[in-house]
């Protein structure tokens, strides 16, 4: 049976309808990671049927401009010219990134990476106006590489890349100037993401959540995963081009079922408030387009969507979530509305904003009306006591 086949609703087909068979509960997905022991590697180019599935840079997934991702969906829903400027104009008023730590998009990363947990150092505190506090800095630095690279040979061979880069850079080591520089390169080489001694202290309980959170059900279920893959496809309705890039995917070889994982953190006290902004960043279209693209290009039915969510405050807590298939539904429900609207607009050369929500031949103008809540009575005021 299809997923909308024989819904109905009275008369008409219900778009939210579907068949529950078509989806794994959460003891058989429980099951399944449990059994993942020996996980096989995945084969890219097998999975590439309708499509593409390839690993590739994040700046090339995001070149892309012909391929539709799921944020620029977000943003149809909203009007089609928010989708046209996403797509088009964004770029020219994003702020640069700033270089510095974020705990968020670390914590990300060595989740998918577990090794990186124990990549982090913490740098002295050294006065880098003078040769001697940079000095301190070259040591540090210097004693940290030859500590990590052990092998014969090795040692040498990046330091004296470190040196070539700074007579490279036309700096002299013995100078100021130079041996920041010189610093800054045993650095770069040395493997380690620097941080501030308090996010060490964060990322070391983050760490402990991470290998004990039920009973070590994340690394359990992430044995084998595959990351940092693109999905490029065409909508088989539309004929529009789409892309995915879920933050990790599984399959059914090695946990029994084809799965989407997705990350999250969280400023969110409690997962009551995390689900509600679920909700309100629409993360069901983005999860709904994952499953639908996903299982278009491959031919396999990626129908589970799990969920890690990682708290950015204290007390920087894991949880794992299921999503149900009636919020999957919901989402590729709102994803197949938003082609549509793009599909209709590219071909009417037409992308209007608010005035798309006007009545027909209204011009624009939009009936405006407060909520519910708004309409309250004043209460008597008692001049005279």
């Amino acid at each position: 049976m299809g997923l909308f086949d024989n819904m109905e609703l009275g008369d008409e087909i219900n778009p939210l309808a579907y068949n529950p068979d078509d989806y794994p509960t959460i003891d058989q997905v429980v099951d399944g990671i449990l059994c993942n022991n020996n996980p096989i590697e995945v084969d890219l180019r097998s999975l590439s049927v309708n499509g593409k599935v390839v690993r590739d840079k994040m700046d090339k997934y995001l070149s892309k401009k012909d391929h539709i991702p799921s944020s620029a969906l977000k943003e149809a829903l909203r009007n089609p010219a928010s989708f046209y400027f996403y797509m088009h104009d964004q770029s020219n008023f994003e702020e640069k990134s700033k270089d510095h730590f974020e705990l968020g998009t670390f914590a990300h990363m060595a989740f998918l990476e577990p090794d990186l947990f124990d990549r982090t150092i913490t740098e002295p505190k050294c006065n880098l106006t003078t040769i001697i506090g940079a000095n301190q800095l070259v040591d540090f630095w210097e004693k940290t590489i030859i500590a990590k690279y052990t092998y014969e040979g090795v040692q040498d061979r990046y330091l004296n890349t470190a040196l070539d880069m700074t007579e490279k850079a036309g700096l002299d080591v013995k100078k100021l100037d130079g041996m920041k520089y010189y610093a800054s390169c045993l650095r770069d080489l040395s493997g380690y993401t620097v941080i501030k001694e308090q996010h060490k202290a964060i990322i070391d309980v983050i760490k402990r959540h991470y290998y004990n959170y039920g009973g070590g059900i994340i690394p359990k279920l992430l044995h084998g995963a595959c990351f940092e893959t693109s999905f490029y496809g065409k909508d088989p309705v539309t004929g529009l081009g789409t892309r995915v890039r879920p933050d990790a995917f599984q399959v059914s070889e090695n946990i029994g079922f084809d799965a989407v994982i997705s990350f999250k953190t969280t400023h969110a006290e409690d997962l009551n408030k995390f689900i509600y902004d679920s909700a309100k960043y629409k993360y069901e279209v983005s999860e709904g387009y994952y499953q639908d693209v996903m299982s278009h290009i491959t031919s396999r039915p990626f129908n589970t969507t799990i969920m890690i969510v990682l708290q950015t405050v204290p007390p920087f807590l894991p949880a794992v979530l299921m999503w149900s298939p009636d919020d999957l539904v919901n989402g590729k429900y709102k994803a197949r509305h938003a082609l549509d609207t793009i599909r209709e607009c590219m071909d009417k050369g037409l992308f209007p904003g608010f005035e798309a929500l006007a009545e027909k031949d209204h011009y624009g103008i939009i009936q405006m009306q407060q909520p519910d809540w708004a309409q309250k009575l004043l209460h008597p005021v008692d001049i005279e006591i």
